[in-house]
């Protein structure tokens, strides 16, 4: 029993490296994607100056502090959603090991959601766009790995990623496009994770998670009445909230509400 314990402990903290790792490319995928540039060529290199970067200042979250948020050479901010995005995606990755101890094929489709949702959110933050090259296909990708290991059965992982789509799909058409449909194209690949129960439960509180964020901006004056804000970071928060405490949620809004015993 402690030996098992033990090498679950491992699985977790390597989980997490991993996790920092994927979280470190999904920031190259987030910039270069967007720009139709190669997510593999050339090397990594500092935006503004065009250095080449060293190993060491690629190591995740901590080249960032050590560098304290500058270029080595030219002193340009590095913005805070690089440590940000690898932090989140490690711990995202090491929550998932936690909880799946022996469906290892289930874990890896776990994996590969949340490495497409660190890229799209990076994607959202750098330029605000979703690519379709990046969406499609994962959505693909999810609903056939989701489908296949059992993490929803075919008609589940159908219908979440058809709701989750006609939702945005529905908002961007009476509201005359102020919601983007690259947010519908990513609710496909959520969808076919979460099924269609919680893929709304996911979408009302990504909705609330974007007023809790944007209004003290707002009352700030940091963000102004019509500017646009990325929303792929709130879906992203919201499918990870249901993915790990879902149904707990579910059952203290039933108790609340009297839906439930």
């Amino acid at each position: 029993m402690a030996q098992e314990s033990a090498t679950h402990e491992i699985l977790i903290a390597l989980a997490f490296i991993y996790g920092l790792i994927f979280g470190s490319f999904a920031n190259v995928v987030g910039y270069r994607l967007p720009r139709g540039e190669s997510v593999v060529w050339p090397g990594s290199h500092c935006p503004n100056c065009g250095r080449d970067l060293a190993a060491w200042e690629l190591v995740p979250v901590l080249s960032w502090v050590a560098l304290r948020g500058r270029c080595h050479t030219c002193k340009a901010p590095i913005s805070w959603r690089y440590p940000a995005i690898e932090l989140a995606t490690g711990v995202a990755y090491a929550l998932s090991a936690a909880n799946e101890t022996s469906n290892h094929a289930q874990l890896a489709v776990w994996w590969t959601f949340w490495m497409y949702l660190a890229s799209a959110v990076a994607c959202d933050l750098t330029s605000l766009t979703l690519p379709d090259v990046l969406t499609l296909p994962a959505g693909a990708v999810l609903f056939l790995g989701s489908g296949l290991t059992g993490i929803r059965t075919w008609l589940m992982a159908a219908a979440g990623a058809a709701v989750g789509y006609v939702i945005v799909a529905a908002i961007h058409f009476v509201t005359g496009g102020k919601m983007g449909m690259g947010d519908a194209k990513l609710n496909l690949g959520i969808g076919a994770m979460l099924g269609p129960g919680y893929m709304v439960m996911a979408f009302v509180l990504a909705a609330i998670y974007g007023v809790l964020a944007a209004l003290p901006l707002r009352l700030a004056g940091r963000v102004k009445p019509q500017q646009p804000i990325p929303f792929a970071p709130f879906l992203a928060l919201a499918a990870a909230t249901c993915a790990f405490v879902g149904p707990d949620l579910w059952h203290l809004y039933a108790r609340l509400t009297g839906l439930g015993p």
